[in-house]
């Protein structure tokens, strides 16, 4: 029966090409635009020579680690000074450096010069992977092993993000974006299931609820990923996007779309009326974005961590465009499990207002 669902439901959004081909050429036309007109920021994002910043140390803890984090600060270009003592700004301002770490016990602080942002950008990218070995190999001081072993800091994973061009940039960013439009898609389907009242129909019987919920879901899915992987391959084609990694790419897009496809059909079950459903979800699609490098580039933000990390858009567009420029991420597992987490959660809240609905009905 859920097989009869998904065919008619494909069937029904599959004649909307008109809707599907809009979005694809929206997707290509910002990534087009926006490209155009930020690569010479993204351009100066590659041109980071060598520059000085200032460090000092509140812990003996990393005494050891912090030669061999100056030595790779010199291979990355960045030269670190020492200063015991002193006011930071005044350090900054009076030694013309481009930024300040302070280590402490537990902590560290990276201070960033106004004349010179995108070398504190690059220096504040440098530190948190220092500091993610740095606290590796002090663990591994503090915690007995059964072999005796050297323990050194890995100078070769110590290197800061390289420059992304602005096309591969915003070829990545969009194709994100859309994958949360997927509802709209569904106008079609949604409107012809409300008019036919088709729930009504079917509520009485055993395939009312979870069956319903997925015929809508997987029809929602796979055309979103027709549409979104037919808007990847011809950027691809027009803008020569590097990806960087294929095969993580398109799980982290996958699972995007699902994710999203959830997201918006729990908004539809709760206001039950299609334009509430799609302006909320536009909204919140603006909010993640531009908390998220939608609009400005995550790399430039002056929003905090804490702020970024509770957008899932950001995590999947770092994952990804890290992925693009250095071949690897450390945001693809909290992407993936963040997209899993949306897409269970919102199924599951659809379900029950399903049920508290069809109660009122009896």
């Amino acid at each position: 029966m859920i097989r009869y669902f998904i065919k008619n439901n494909l069937k029904l959004m599959l004649r909307n090409k008109w809707l599907m081909g809009a979005i694809i050429v929206l997707a290509i036309s910002l990534i087009a635009i926006l490209s155009s007109a930020f690569q010479e920021l993204m351009k100066s994002y590659e041109g980071v020579d060598e520059f000085r910043a200032g460090y000092r140390l509140e812990t003996e803890m990393m005494q050891d680690s912090i030669e061999i984090i100056k030595d790779a600060g010199k291979e990355t270009g960045i030269l670190f000074e020492e200063y015991p003592e002193g006011d930071v700004k005044a350090l900054i301002e009076n030694n013309d450096l481009a930024g300040f770490v302070e280590i402490g016990q537990d902590s560290y602080t990276v201070y960033k010069s106004e004349d010179y942002t995108v070398e504190g950008m690059t220096l504040e990218y440098f530190m948190e992977q220092a500091m993610k070995e740095a606290g590796n190999q002090v663990l591994q001081q503090m915690v007995p092993v059964i072999k005796e072993e050297e323990v050194t800091l890995a100078v070769e994973k110590l290197d800061f993000m390289p420059a992304i061009d602005a096309k591969d940039y915003y070829g990545i960013i969009y194709i994100v974006y859309f994958s949360w439009c997927g509802i709209v898609c569904a106008t079609g389907l949604l409107a012809s299931e409300r008019k036919n009242r088709i729930e009504l129909k079917y509520q009485v019987s055993a395939i009312y609820g979870l069956k319903l919920y997925f015929g809508k879901w997987i029809s929602i899915v796979i055309v979103n990923v027709i549409e979104i992987g037919a808007a990847a391959f011809i950027s691809i084609g027009l803008f020569d996007i590097h990806w960087g990694n294929p095969g993580m790419s398109v799980l982290l897009i996958a699972l995007t779309i699902m994710g999203s496809t959830a997201f918006g059909l729990l908004l539809y079950e709760l206001s039950q009326n299609l334009a509430i459903a799609i302006s909320v979800m536009f909204v919140s699609v603006f909010a993640m974005g531009f908390v998220g490098g939608s609009y400005d580039i995550y790399m430039f933000s002056p929003l905090s961590d804490t702020i970024k990390n509770a957008s899932p858009i950001y995590h999947v567009n770092r994952a990804l465009v890290e992925y693009s420029c250095m071949g690897q991420s450390t945001y693809a597992n909290s992407s993936i499990l963040y997209m899993i987490v949306i897409t269970f959660v919102c199924f599951l809240l659809a379900m029950m207002v399903g049920r508290i609905r069809k109660r009122g009905r009896a």
